[in-house]
């Protein structure tokens, strides 16, 4: 009886340390991804437009994902899980289902940026428009092409006005106009979190790097 036990138990002991084990070597690779990813956009250089785009629209997409920041500079990297809940919360947020329902959407924001004369507004809803754009290329509504333009526009309008990711994240919150004080309270804790985190696309590619993709594009 006393050896059945002990064998349980030494059995038990082994089943840990190899979820240990296991838990480890996971956490090791996700590790050396991140590096990795980390090396390959520092040696980059300047971000790509898609870089771009998904950097300034990460206010919301880094309350809405998880994992590293640095999965949040290019498509494709989100989990099945995480694309089928950015779907629910366009249909819900913006009643976004389809590319005929971001257009209308965009239409409307874009009425409300030409009636808006306040800086931290206008900036706010540029980065909106950019989070509604991104996002609905990830789910697969639209393609990057179909977005180029359009997002090329937002990314002037805050480039002209800007300074700085500090900046940019001070007037993106000062203009935010759609959360409760819960929504604006993730808002901001991810924004200090995007300004300092060592994965964070607004810590990987400077400000002023914004205008020299701009100027290529010109």
């Amino acid at each position: 009886m006393f050896k059945f036990i002990k064998e349980l138990i030494e059995s038990f002991k082994e089943g840990i340390e190899e979820g240990k084990a296991e838990l480890k070597a996971e956490e090791q690779a996700e590790y050396e991804a991140v590096e990795g990813l980390i090396s390959k956009f520092k040696e980059q250089g300047n971000p790509t437009l898609e870089n771009l785009f998904l950097a300034l629209s990460c206010p919301f997409r880094s309350v809405l994902t998880l994992g590293e920041p640095i999965r949040l500079m290019e498509f494709g990297h989100l989990e099945e899980k995480e694309v089928e809940s950015l779907k629910k919360l366009l249909k819900r947020d913006f009643g976004i289902k389809d590319a005929a329902d971001v257009s209308n959407v965009l239409e409307e924001l874009e009425d409300a940026h030409d009636e808006e004369d306040n800086l931290a507004r206008s900036i706010f809803l540029s980065g909106l428009n950019l989070y509604i754009l991104t996002s609905a290329v990830e789910v697969g509504y639209i393609t990057f092409e179909e977005i180029e333009d359009f997002c090329n526009e937002e990314v002037s309008f805050i480039s002209s006005h800007v300074d700085s990711w500090q900046q940019f994240g001070e007037l993106f919150m000062k203009g935010e106009c759609i959360n409760n004080a819960i929504g604006r309270l993730f808002l901001k804790k991810n924004i200090q979190l995007l300004l300092k985190k060592k994965t964070s696309p607004w810590c990987i590619f400077s400000w002023e790097s914004i205008s020299n993709v701009l100027k290529t594009k010109s």
